[in-house]
């Protein structure tokens, strides 16, 4: 089961403010499935660069995915 099963999402305002990120439209080659929900992490291995950590989801090949949001359509929750 995934890890907001039981838990209600609400839409996020900001990249920063989210815990979860929704596939809405994926694009060719970026290892993550239309429909599916994922959890966000962070690296905070550069925070003179990313104050917050830079986000990612572990994708379908279980890779570090930075690339979703540069090319996918997300819905972003919290």
């Amino acid at each position: 089961m995934p890890a907001y099963h039981d838990k209600k999402l609400y839409l996020a305002a900001d990249e920063e403010d989210a815990e979860y990120v929704e596939i809405a439209s994926a694009f060719h080659g970026c290892k993550v499935t239309e429909g599916q929900i994922y959890r966000l992490e962070r690296n905070y291995n550069n925070p003179h660069i990313f104050e917050n950590g830079e986000a990612y989801v572990v994708d379908d090949e279980t890779r570090d995915n930075y690339a979703v949001f540069m090319l996918c359509k997300i819905v972003l929750y919290k």
